[in-house]
């Protein structure tokens, strides 16, 4: 099954940690791997239609200091609508507002609005991007701000009822994070702030001291599918819109 891996903090942080486990997630989901980062308004996406374990650019994004954001979204694929290629891999991205959005997708839905009526139009076959390309329809059509977190998550929900359906969207501000009503394969959070201790990787004989690699003033979150580290980790309520912004929790339980 695909996996997701979120992350937002009140600064731009590196993903280097939590990308270096999540990676390791691609040996199960070999269809494709791909990760957002934001700077304002605009996102910056590496993707391949590749398994993350084998990809060189993978390995290099892990040790790039240069690759760093407040927000971020990452995704592993095993495919089940849409043949492994570069335009059915996550995340996807299209123009609304005059920023970029990125959403990646776990499940497997049915169309959630009728072809015809969409504003936005998918490059590839995947459900996932018709996903994106009907949200932002619904919210063109009907004028909802993504400061509108309560429709959103009425709209999360309606979809929700033709499939499975957990999904990490953000238009570079906020982070939207939504669990499956009926908890398919899982979504947990942890929260990161001082005082930071050692912690060591799930799928890597691994281990950092977040001291030394982290500023007292610096804190977030990080989204995941199943833990990625030995930190306390939190499962998401089914049926629920979480919503991060500056390293804190906005909407949500």
């Amino acid at each position: 099954m695909c996996e997701l891996l979120g992350l937002n903090f009140n600064k731009p942080v590196k993903c280097s940690i939590s990308f270096r486990g999540f990676r390791h997630r691609g040996k199960h989901n070999p269809h494709g791997w791909g990760i957002a980062r934001f700077d304002g308004p605009a996102c910056q996406v590496f993707k391949e239609p590749i398994n993350a374990s084998n990809s060189k650019l993978a390995t290099f994004l892990k040790d790039y200091d240069k690759f760093v954001s407040k927000i971020f979204i990452g995704h592993v694929r095993y495919a089940s609508k849409g043949e492994p290629a570069l335009k059915n891999t996550h995340p996807f991205i299209k123009t609304f507002r005059s920023r970029e959005l990125a959403l990646a997708h776990n499940g497997t839905l049915d169309p959630v609005i009728k072809k015809t009526k969409l504003k936005f139009h998918p490059v590839g076959e995947t459900d996932s991007e018709y996903l994106l390309c009907a949200l932002l329809t619904i919210m063109s059509d009907s004028k909802i701000s993504f400061t509108d977190f309560k429709k959103i998550e009425v709209i999360l929900r309606d979809f929700n009822e033709c499939g499975n359906m957990n999904i990490l969207f953000s238009e570079g501000e906020n982070l939207f994070v939504y669990r499956d009503v009926n908890g398919y394969n899982g979504l947990c959070m942890t929260e990161r702030c001082a005082p930071y201790s050692k912690i060591s990787l799930r799928d890597e004989d691994w281990e950092v001291d977040l001291a030394e690699n982290k500023s007292i003033d610096q804190r977030g979150f990080i989204i995941a599918t199943r833990p990625l580290t030995n930190e306390k980790w939190n499962e998401l309520t089914p049926g629920c819109l979480y919503v991060f912004k500056d390293g804190q929790l906005l909407y949500g339980e």
